[in-house]
């Protein structure tokens, strides 16, 4: 044991993790990112059973045939389930307070045989309530393109 540590006391350390890197989604997702900046929602499509993935995937869950195929979704959905989330992990990498709780849902998009996570405006939500995409081409983060939904009007 090193000085300063008891037996039966473990170690620990607090670190602040606030790494800055870059890194590609790779050439397959590219696809579904150019997507977004045209204002369209790309799903993958399996060959083998027809299950429609968003998000998108290259190998098949059920079947693991190779998806290739790509569509095009509508910009509406349903909520299938959501929490409210009242805090979120800040940039030293330690949770915040929230100004305004956020809703996150998940949202099975028409067409689509699989649901996505994402921030849902409007503060509140309701299983089975229709929602709309919301795409920002403009987006500074490739990742922050998907922006999140809006209450179907």
């Amino acid at each position: 044991m090193g000085p300063g540590i008891e037996v039966g006391q473990v170690p620990r350390a607090a670190l602040p993790i606030n790494p800055a890197f870059q890194w590609s989604v790779g050439n397959w997702m590219d696809h579904f990112y150019d997507g977004l900046k045209e204002g369209k929602l790309l799903a993958s499509k399996c060959p083998g059973c027809a299950r429609v993935y968003l998000p998108p995937r290259m190998i098949c869950e059920r079947c693991f045939t190779k998806c290739e195929e790509w569509v095009e979704l509508p910009e509406t959905g349903t909520v299938e389930s959501y929490t409210v989330a009242h805090v979120k992990v800040g940039a030293n990498g330690e949770f915040e307070e929230l100004p305004q709780p956020e809703v996150i849902a998940l949202v099975k998009q028409d067409g689509a045989d699989t649901c996505v996570a994402a921030r849902l405006q409007g503060g509140s939500a309701s299983v089975g309530m229709k929602v709309k995409v919301v795409i920002d081409p403009e987006a500074e983060s490739f990742v922050n393109m998907l922006a999140g939904y809006r209450p179907a009007e």
